[in-house]
């Protein structure tokens, strides 16, 4: 049976799918920001790499959606192939999905090192007695919580049973931190623990953050032994990567990562995680690149600097990443269509795929004009309910005016949920194109700009 054109445009069109680097719909926009993502990773690492005491902690920043996921998996397959052992998970679907703490993270660094190395712990004294020490140490430092966890580990095991053996909310292959040994099961307890709404969730965490120092110190130890009993294993080096933390609001990432930064430093490992640019533009306490080596993604730039002029180059690119996915046969008007997509998504590539998905979803033949207006108020309007005051409307009408920001707690917002967009070059900025047809931002700026 023939499958509908439609029906299989859609398929590729999940905004929320980062593609994995063998898939056929990639194209490598490299050539239009001006630089390559990878590149500069492996560079860093290959700089730490001459010196044995030396560790790359670094912050992929960028909007959500702006297409850090998909970098990752490439610069994950591209590293894995230059001969580094790389870990990574994607935080948001490992631990609680809207709050994390330091010792989460660091919890889930553990069982990333579990699952890697759980059959080397079987085979080498050392490496099983670092397992051992750890496992200890967390077993003596949660002792008052000890019930709880104890039903967390059985409640685990009776799900392994069933064949969901899931303890720690596992995502796909090659993101999912598994818990293969004692101290990964006892640790993936404490996770279960900590998801679950009751008082043993926050008594664990503050129990564990008590001792922050040794947390670290522990996982070093269990570096150490890897180091030492498995060194071929590790290659060029270990490099964490932990994806998805920029789904978390500003606050908690301060909170979880930047006032800990000192001690994310200590770790003597590769570490590299993602961070929304609202932290990097706007901080809430510290400055993310003051404390963390920073490599910023920025917006396709489908504008010209400061502008609404389209930079016909990379409209023309991302009219043919599109053509990967929609192809050309399904718009109705050739270009004009796909090109008012392209625009209305200011160079976020996610939500051009949304604009594309609530086209799709409005034609059982082709896009047309009236598909394209509807997709742009549709998409356009869940930009317009996050506006929440008149602050707010006026940053975004000066920002649309000037391209320029001041770092606040308003545009920090503004920044976080994609309403203020930034763009390379010499660096700047531009309301979402999505948010024009609302009438309070649309009357501000009409305002400025007669404003002398």
């Amino acid at each position: 049976m023939a499958i509908d054109p439609i029906a299989l445009a859609l398929s590729k069109c999940n905004p929320n799918a980062a593609l994995e680097p063998d898939d056929e719909r990639f194209v490598d926009f490299d050539s239009i920001r001006g630089f390559t993502l990878r590149q500069r990773l492996s560079r860093l690492l290959a700089a730490a790499g001459a010196n044995p005491d030396q560790y790359v902690h670094a912050a992929v920043a960028g909007h959500r959606g702006s297409g850090k996921s998909t970098e990752l998996n490439r610069a994950f397959a591209e590293l894995r192939d230059a001969n580094y052992l790389v870990l990574g998970a994607s935080v948001n679907e490992n631990l609680d999905p809207h709050d994390i703490s330091f010792s989460d993270i660091m919890r889930l660094i553990v069982l990333l090192l579990d699952d890697a190395f759980a059959e080397d712990a079987r085979k080498n004294d050392s490496i099983a007695k670092a397992f051992a020490v750890v496992r200890e140490w967390f077993r003596d430092v949660t002792r008052s919580s000890e019930t709880a966890i104890n039903n967390a580990t059985e409640m685990s095991a009776k799900a392994a049973l069933g064949g969901k053996a899931s303890l720690e909310g596992g995502v796909d292959a090659g993101a999912t931190a598994k818990a293969r040994t004692d101290l990964g099961e006892l640790v993936a307890a404490i996770g279960v623990v900590r998801r679950s709404q009751s008082s043993e969730s926050t008594q664990v965490k503050e129990t564990i953050e008590r001792y922050n120092n040794e947390l670290v110190s522990n996982i070093n130890l269990l570096l150490q032994a890897v180091k030492i009993g498995a060194p071929e294993k590790l290659g060029q080096g270990l490099v964490l990567i932990l994806d998805n933390i920029d789904k978390y609001e500003p606050q908690t990432v301060n909170r979880a990562i930047l006032r800990h930064a000192g001690l994310f430093q200590e770790l003597q490992a590769h570490f590299v995680f993602t961070v929304q640019s609202a932290l990097l533009h706007s901080p809430v306490e510290e400055s993310v690149s003051d404390r963390f080596t920073t490599i910023e993604l920025p917006m396709l730039p489908v504008f010209e600097p400061r502008s609404r002029n389209p930079r016909q180059p990379v409209v023309d690119r991302l009219r043919d990443a599109v053509h990967k996915r929609v192809p050309a046969e399904l718009f109705a008007d050739e270009d004009r269509s796909l090109d008012r997509l392209i625009l209305a998504s200011g160079g976020c590539w996610r939500d051009l795929l949304r604009l594309l998905e609530a086209a799709l979803l409005d034609t059982d033949t082709m896009i047309g004009e009236k598909q394209v207006n509807r997709a742009v108020r549709e998409v356009g309007q869940t930009f317009h309910r996050l506006i929440q005051n008149k602050v707010q409307i006026e940053i975004l009408a000066r920002t649309r005016l000037e391209h320029s920001v001041l770092s606040d707690e308003a545009t920090r917002f503004l920044l976080y949920h994609r309403c203020i967009l930034v763009y390379n070059g010499s660096g700047w900025y531009d309301a979402h194109p999505l948010l024009e047809g609302f009438a309070p931002y649309d009357g501000e700026v009409a305002r400025l700009r007669k404003t002398p």
